[in-house]
């Protein structure tokens, strides 16, 4: 089953995508993430939301469990001033 992780975070667009960036650089095919996308919030334009596609919750897990993403995830943790995770089960996509 398809899985998505939620995060949000505050920093800026510009932030945010870099670090995705120098993260996938990091990882390179070791990552078992399929797409991230990251958005601003409208009305709120200091917070991040951005969305990790996995091909199911059991890649996610393996790729939190990845060193690198522990020490990525510590490094954003310390400079956003905190990470609020949301983990989807993906049940349906519908093309409208």
């Amino acid at each position: 089953m398809r899985f998505y992780q939620l995060m949000e975070f505050q920093s800026t667009a510009g932030e945010a995508v870099a670090e995705l960036q120098r993260f996938k650089d990091l990882m390179g095919d070791q990552t078992t993430a399929r797409r991230a996308t990251v958005c601003v919030d409208r009305d709120d334009p200091g917070l991040i939301v951005q969305i990790v596609e996995f091909d199911s919750y059991e890649e996610a897990m393996a790729n939190s469990d990845h060193k690198t993403t522990q020490d990525e995830a510590a490094k954003i943790e310390e400079s956003t001033g905190g990470v609020t995770f949301r983990n989807l089960d993906v049940v349906e996509v519908v093309d409208i």
